[in-house]
């Protein structure tokens, strides 16, 4: 069994990372070197949370829109890593 929550944690790991990636290149806006800046930044540092949303305010509404649904997505993910590593 813990082979198999090992596996699914590394999927979703994985999945987490491609939201994050479609998320980045949405509020880049076409920008390769910022995408790459925001795709190295740490996720929990105080100030790339704040260029994030900087960057996320001047976008067009349905791309905002879009962000959202991605973050909201990504959070659901991190909230089954969760359970799976209280397992």
């Amino acid at each position: 069994m813990r082979g198999n929550v090992a596996r699914a944690y590394d999927q979703l790991q994985a999945e987490h990372g491609r939201v994050r990636a479609v998320c980045i290149r949405i509020l880049s806006q076409g920008d390769k070197q910022l995408e790459r800046t925001l795709l190295r930044a740490d996720m929990d540092d105080e100030k790339h949370l704040d260029q994030m949303l900087l960057y996320e305010e001047r976008l067009s509404r349905p791309q905002r829109q879009k962000v959202l649904d991605l973050n909201r997505y990504g959070r659901k993910i991190e909230r089954i890593m969760a359970s799976l590593l209280r397992l």
